[in-house]
């Protein structure tokens, strides 16, 4: 990949600044940050069965789950789907968003989302663009925005399949935020204001990425590193239940930088009978969900040790499951179950 001469030039300056009294170097620059940003490379996309208007919206209607375990933990923050992220990010005071996804609708509509959280300064007048008398002023911001990108046909698109679903997420976040007396992004002054501004520092991007793929976590892993940044919150919905934990996704989520703050915030729809849905989470759809909160480098550890095959029910079974409410804490110091983990190399005197 050839880089410009700004980003030569922006690399070059980490390895050559001096010392800060005290022995510690100094870290890039806001404007640096953001230039390695929105350097993070990305998947090509195909064409898939997901690419649909429903796949844009979140039908996971119990967040306020999440919120009291995410609050105002900052940091960087990554996460698949769409406008659910807004709302954890807010409650985080996240600084940096990256949304990934492995539709292509799905990324453009998020691209949709950010364009409009620019030109909007309430969730009213972001709202009202998603309506259908808006389309031509719609059309005009998403032009403004992406005119002369690759995916401009697509985005313009993207509006149309994903408006209805759009309208209907709203509706019912008005109420299931009455009905479980929460503010999501759209629904308070201060979640909408956060992550309108971080939007208009650039400080929001949609990329195209699979959890599992060769290129685009470990870019924003990279990225991340380079910045100086860790992230406080990893956000995988219900994806992981769809496959086995094997290496591909492994060596993605082992590499992105965490501390002792940092969470992965899931869900789960499968096994209900052990990990019961939460109340009131099937109200925009016929499935409901398990909520589940991890520590970040407790995951990571089951990644490194856990056996071939390894599920994320099987790690979400080991946690403290508050049955009433239908959400699992797995903790820092929860054990990892022998028969869970990888069977021990063995050694040439082993094997004879």
């Amino acid at each position: 990949m050839i880089r410009s001469a700004l980003t030569v030039l922006i690399l070059a300056s980490f390895s050559v600044v001096p010392a800060c009294q005290g022995g510690e170097k100094q870290g890039p620059s806001p404007d640096q940050q953001k230039e390695l940003f929105l350097q993070t490379n990305q998947e090509d996309l195909k064409p898939t069965i997901w690419d649909t208007g429903d796949t844009t919206i979140t039908n996971e209607d119990r967040l306020d789950l999440f919120e009291p375990h995410v609050k105002d933990r900052g940091g960087a923050y990554v996460g698949v789907g769409s406008t659910q992220n807004f709302t954890l990010a807010a409650w985080a005071k996240s600084e940096w968003i990256w949304l990934m996804d492995f539709t292509r609708v799905v990324v453009a509509t998020n691209k949709i989302h950010i364009a409009f959280l620019q030109e909007c300064p309430t969730p009213e007048e972001f709202r009202k663009l998603w309506e259908p008398q808006s389309k031509e002023k719609a059309l005009q911001v998403i032009e403004k925005h992406y005119a002369g990108q690759p995916d401009y046909d697509l985005i313009r698109k993207a509006w149309t399949i994903s408006g209805p679903f759009q309208r209907k997420r709203f509706r019912y976040d008005d109420v299931i935020h009455k009905k479980f007396n929460f503010h999501g992004w759209l629904n308070s002054k201060e979640t909408y204001d956060h992550i309108r501004g971080l939007a208009l520092k650039g400080r929001i991007q949609a990329v195209r990425g699979d959890l599992k793929g060769p290129i685009t976590v470990k870019s924003i892993a990279e990225q991340a590193k380079k910045m100086g940044i860790v992230f406080r919150m990893v956000y995988y919905s219900n994806a992981e239940e769809y496959f086995p934990l094997a290496e591909d996704f492994r060596s993605n989520w082992t590499s992105i930088p965490v501390d002792e703050k940092s969470v992965i915030v899931r869900t789960i729809s499968v096994y209900r009978g052990q990990l019961p849905w939460a109340p009131g989470s099937e109200l925009s759809t016929d499935r409901g969900f398990h909520y589940v909160i991890q520590d970040a480098g407790h995951f990571q550890k089951w990644l490194e040790v856990g056996k071939e095959g390894l599920r994320i029910e099987d790690i979400v079974r080991t946690g403290e499951t508050d049955r009433e409410n239908g959400i699992t804490l797995v903790k820092s110091g929860t054990p990892i179950p022998e028969n869970l983990k990888k069977a021990p190399a063995q050694t040439p005197a082993m094997q004879e």
